[in-house]
């Protein structure tokens, strides 16, 4: 059985809006797992995706209450697989080095940040960066990505 876990990060949102629940039903309602990386602006938006199975961690723009209620980091169990997540923070230019460091023997390093998606599999390790669900830079203005987890671990990005 093949488990769909959505990741989104970089929502920057004061509360859920029209457009964020409908994309939420598109993407969420029928999801194994939502995993967001940090950024979700206010803690409203927080409240409505624990309606969902959540695994979520703080970002580096996030008001109090969610840097109260959320790590900046964590390590999660998805089957087989070890997925470290977290958001990132200062420069994008050798953020992945700086994140390496913060996680062993895992499957995956899940990170947002940059508001730029990516997929990269390096020395077993899928890196993988959902992009920003509304500010995206570079090529798409919104994405999130989908994990597809079986007998491996595969990442998407999905175009908003």
């Amino acid at each position: 059985m093949v488990m769909r876990i959505v990741v989104m990060s970089d929502t920057h949102l004061n509360h859920p809006t029209e457009e964020f629940r409908k994309i939420c039903e598109r993407y969420c309602d029928p999801a194994d797992l939502v995993i967001h990386l940090g950024d979700w602006a206010r803690s409203s938006l927080l409240d409505f995706m624990e309606a969902y199975p959540l695994e979520a961690v703080a970002g580096n723009m996030d008001d109090h209450a969610i840097v109260q209620r959320l790590p900046a980091k964590k390590v999660i169990r998805v089957g087989r697989f070890r997925l470290g997540i977290i958001h990132g923070w200062g420069s994008s230019r050798d953020l992945r080095r700086r994140l390496a460091g913060e996680f062993a023997d895992v499957d995956a390093v899940l990170h947002g940040h940059t508001h730029l998606p990516h997929v990269e599999r390096d020395n077993g390790v899928l890196w993988f960066n959902p992009g920003s669900v509304f500010l995206g830079r570079g090529e798409l203005h919104g994405s999130l990505g989908i994990l597809h987890a079986d007998e491996e671990l595969r990442g998407e990005i999905i175009a908003l």
